[in-house]
């Protein structure tokens, strides 16, 4: 049956949406918890052993994310999967970039703090992916 909005999402793209936050919002809000969890009872002292155990733990919630993207994109059609991978190929290009030049500067001067330069290319890999995406879906 055809919506009556020409661009509507058909109900198995709806059903297809609805997993995906099924399967994708108990993981995020996992990884919450685990840094919560991080923070709180994480400290090392900078010295190895259990409370690093801590730090390692919010690996769990996202290998369920990146189980539920995964799974999100082999119900995709083919033009879905095709923007998916450019969005994907944009967002690596960017944290590599990222990566060498924060690596490069940083040989020099403290352009960050050491422990914000690798969020910092995990955010711009991750913001490059998203809006690669939606310029591309909007063609």
């Amino acid at each position: 049956m055809m919506s009556s909005q020409p661009n509507a999402p058909s109900e198995v793209e709806r059903r297809q949406a609805r997993t995906y936050v099924r399967e994708f919002v108990p993981g995020m809000l996992g990884y919450v918890v685990t840094i919560a969890l991080a923070v709180a009872f994480g400290d090392t002292g900078g010295a190895l052993g259990w409370p690093l155990l801590w730090w390692l733990l919010p690996l769990v919630p996202i290998a369920v994310v990146i189980r539920a993207v995964f799974r999100a994109l082999a119900r995709r059609d083919e033009y879905q999967r095709q923007l998916q991978l450019e969005g994907l190929a944009v967002g690596f290009a960017a944290s590599m970039f990222a990566a060498l030049t924060i690596g490069l500067l940083g040989t020099q001067v403290d352009l960050l703090p050491r422990n914000l330069e690798l969020w910092a290319v995990f955010s711009i890999g991750m913001l490059a992916w998203a809006l690669a995406v939606m310029v591309r879906s909007t063609r």
